[in-house]
């Protein structure tokens, strides 16, 4: 088994700034900085792997966490992973915010069902795209967009299963209960998500290493 090292600067629930996750053969460890602190991404996963006794050049691959997201965290963590990749040639896989969103909201009763992860784009639209869970994997049915409430809310079909963070969850939580989907509220969402199995995760170079913010404009219509 690989050792593995995940970051996250996305703070998608709003719990930390950063979180970082190591996965090998003795198991999976996580670190978190502190909430309401700034935080360190490099000190949090240099804690981490000294506590577990690697040095930085055992770590055989990394995974983040490219957004949308934080706008400040996702810089700090994609740059962070540009610059081991640069002077290590360390194989990195991304994994987008709304995918670990919509896992999240995967479970054993999952299988064939529709998941919509929302994600707040500002400016009164909505990060979304749509997923379903076949066989343990997720798989995109549509890409991402940025939305605004009334073409979410169209979109949705009974059955469907919404996840979302706390912080807005109770804003749009009676209309898409009126629209028959299940709203599945996310909580503590950290680097060790990007180890569930079923992700989908893509390969990417240091050059081709770009985080997507909240309010950018690769998701508009």
């Amino acid at each position: 088994m690989s050792t593995r090292l995940a970051v996250s600067g996305s703070n998608l629930t709003g719990d930390v700034p950063f979180s970082a996750a190591l996965s090998t053969a003795a198991g999976t460890f996580v670190m978190r900085s502190p909430a309401g602190e700034r935080g360190d991404l490099t000190r949090l996963c240099q804690s981490l792997c000294e506590q577990q006794g690697l040095a930085p050049d055992q770590i055989e691959e990394l995974i983040v966490d490219v957004g949308p997201g934080s706008y400040t965290g996702l810089r700090v963590a994609v740059t962070f992973v540009r610059f081991l990749q640069a002077f290590g040639s360390i194989p990195v896989q991304a994994v987008e915010s709304l995918a670990l969103l919509a896992h999240y909201a995967c479970g054993q009763d999952a299988d064939g069902v529709r998941v919509r992860p929302l994600l707040d784009a500002r400016r009164g639209r909505y990060h979304t795209a749509c997923f379903e869970c076949r066989a343990g994997k997720l798989v995109e049915v549509s890409a991402a967009s940025a939305t605004d409430t009334d073409q979410v809310l169209a979109s949705l079909e009974p059955g469907d299963r919404v996840v979302m963070p706390a912080a807005f969850a109770e804003q749009l939580g009676e209309q898409l209960r009126e629209r028959d989907v299940q709203v599945v509220v996310a909580r503590d969402l950290g680097a060790d998500a990007m180890f569930a199995p079923g992700l989908p995760l893509f390969s990417v170079k240091a050059e081709d290493l770009e985080p997507r913010y909240l309010m950018a404009t690769y998701a508009e219509d």
